[in-house]
């Protein structure tokens, strides 16, 4: 059991590494940026208008 959770940990730990790269590379990077920014935009202003529109 301990094995296992060590090696959930050691996942966990590489990931977010690799998402530390990943972000590290596109704030680096303004034209990767804006491509990764606008969807996000774009998502949270659908998100908000849907729970707007909840009857």
């Amino acid at each position: 059991m301990a094995a296992i959770i060590t090696a959930i940990g050691d996942v966990f730990t590489a990931a977010v590494g690799w998402v530390g790269t990943v972000s590290t590379t596109i704030t680096a990077q303004p034209l990767l940026l804006m491509f990764t920014v606008i969807p996000l935009v774009g998502l949270g202003v659908g998100l908000f208008r849907r729970l707007l529109n909840v009857n």
